[in-house]
């Protein structure tokens, strides 16, 4: 592909940043998105099938993304073979979030179109299926504590479903908010401590 190509490629997808993220999925139009991009309808359809396609070509590089990132993080949890791996493990909570945090606001515009103009998109339940997610790697490693301790906790699936979706909105609701990078990692902290200390509590740690 040529240089006029690649740039009338990246003008669409500059424009329909904006576009989304000011007006969401269903209210951004391919005319004017074209229109502010400079570029004629009929060139769109020689880049994208669909605003769909566009809204993915934006969109699914940054989830994939994430969630390699939070694959690779998760997988340090698991590892555990004592107690002191499990405290140590609950402890690198606050760096992973970080590096977790850092990543949204390196990609902030999408994730704003994520958290505010998906609707009517295959990821409409972006933030609840993170909390899922969450909620059942959680579980697994609560599991494998319960082996290593010979403790039976009183947390339940629904108790982690709760504090699962309290940790993700404690970020999403700032990123929302429009708060900065800096006071978003710092409540996180705050939040993340407030939730393992509980977790230490109940499985006696």
């Amino acid at each position: 592909m040529g240089y006029d190509y690649d740039q009338t490629h990246e003008k669409i997808l500059e424009s329909a940043v904006a576009h989304f993220k000011d007006k969401g999925f269903s209210g951004a139009s391919i005319r004017q998105i074209c229109k502010d991009a400079g570029v004629t309808n009929g060139a769109f359809y020689a880049h994208f099938a669909s605003k769909e396609d566009l809204f993915l070509a934006i969109v699914s590089p940054v989830v994939e993304g994430m969630n390699e990132l939070y694959g690779k993080e998760n997988s340090h949890y698991m590892d555990i073979e004592s107690v002191d791996d499990i405290d140590k493990a609950m402890k690198r909570t606050f760096s992973s979030n970080n590096r977790l945090i850092r990543y949204v606001y390196e990609h902030i515009d999408v994730f704003n179109i994520l958290l505010r103009g998906c609707a009517g998109t295959e990821y409409e339940a972006f933030a609840d299926t993170l909390v899922e997610e969450e909620a059942k790697n959680t579980m697994e490693f609560l599991d494998k504590c319960r082996k290593i301790t010979g403790k039976r906790d009183k947390i339940s699936k629904d108790m982690i479903r709760q504090i699962s979706r309290f940790i993700i909105s404690s970020v999403f609701d700032q990123v929302v908010a429009q708060r900065e990078e800096k006071e978003v990692i710092s409540e996180t902290e705050l939040v993340s401590e407030f939730c393992l200390a509980g977790m230490r509590h109940f499985m006696e740690i």
